[in-house]
C-alpha cells in the first residue's frame, strides 16, 4: 500500500487482472479517477459485477484469453462473455468516462471471489510485489529457524504452542497459539496470520502465494 496519503486509512483501490493469473493493485486517494478510455485496445466495455465494482475489458483485444476474468464475469451473471488480455477492476463509473477506485471491503470482497475462482479452475493468481508492501503471512508459513519481526525487533521462530485448557485469552480467542523463539521471547499468535512488510516474509509466503518479490530499486 502506497504510504504517501493525507489518511492511510483512507484510500481506494484500482486492480488490474492479466491472462496469466498476475493481478496489479493500486493504491489511491478516493478521489482518484482512471480514463478508461486509456485502457487496452478500444472500445471497451463495461460488466457491473456487484455493488461498488466494475469489470472493464476491450472486445476487440486479440490476446490470450482471460480465463479467470471470465469465470468471475459468469459468477455474476455475464456467461459466454469474450474477454481477451488484461481487464480493470474499478469503482463504479456512472455510464461515464471516468472510474474512481473501489472501497477497502469491496476490494476485499472481489479478491476473495477471485480466489475462489482461481481455486475451482485449478489456477492461481500471484503478485508482484515491493519490499515495502504489506502482505499477509500465515503463521504456518513459518518454518523452524526462520526469522519473524515482532515489534520491529528479529527473532528466530521456534515453532507454535498451543495454549494449555482453562487459559483466560484461549477463552476469549479460541484459535489463539503461543509463538516461541530461539532467544526465549514468546508472544501470543491471535489468529492465523500476521501482516508485515513483503522482504520479511518469509519463503512459505513465496511458495504458498506464487507471489515473486521485485529488486528494492525497481
Amino acid at each position: 500500500m502506497a504510504l504517501d496519503l493525507d489518511n492511510p486509512h483512507v484510500f481506494s483501490v484500482f486492480v488490474i487482472l492479466h491472462p496469466d493469473q498476475l493481478r496489479k493493485d493500486t493504491y489511491e486517494k478516493p478521489a482518484t479517477l482512471l480514463e478508461l478510455t486509456s485502457i487496452g485496445a478500444q472500445p471497451y466495455m463495461t460488466l457491473p459485477l456487484t455493488a461498488g465494482v466494475e469489470m472493464h475489458h476491450c472486445p476487440g483485444d486479440l490476446g490470450t484469453p482471460n480465463k479467470v476474468a471470465a469465470a468471475l464475469a459468469a459468477s455474476f451473471g455475464h456467461e459466454n462473455a469474450r474477454i481477451h488480455g488484461p481487464v480493470q477492476f474499478t469503482g463504479e463509473s456512472g455510464e461515464t468516462d471516468l472510474a474512481p477506485g473501489m472501497e477497502p471491503e469491496t476490494f476485499c470482497d472481489l479478491r476473495s471471489r477471485l480466489n475462489n475462482v482461481c481455486r475451482a479452475l485449478g489456477l492461481r493468481m500471484w503478485r508482484q510485489l515491493r519490499p515495502s508492501d504489506r502482505v499477509s503471512i500465515r503463521y504456518d508459513d513459518l518454518t523452524p529457524g526462520d526469522t519473524c519481526w515482532i515489534l520491529n525487533e528479529a527473532h528466530r521462530f521456534r515453532g507454535l504452542r498451543d495454549l494449555p485448557a482453562g487459559s483466560p485469552t484461549r477463552d476469549i480467542i479460541p484459535h489463539a497459539r503461543t509463538l516461541l523463539c530461539d532467544d526465549g521471547f514468546k508472544t501470543i499468535a491471535s489468529g492465523e496470520w500476521f501482516m508485515d512488510r513483503a522482504d520479511r516474509a518469509p519463503a512459505g509466503y513465496w511458495q504458498r502465494t506464487g507471489n515473486q518479490l521485485l529488486p528494492a530499486d525497481d
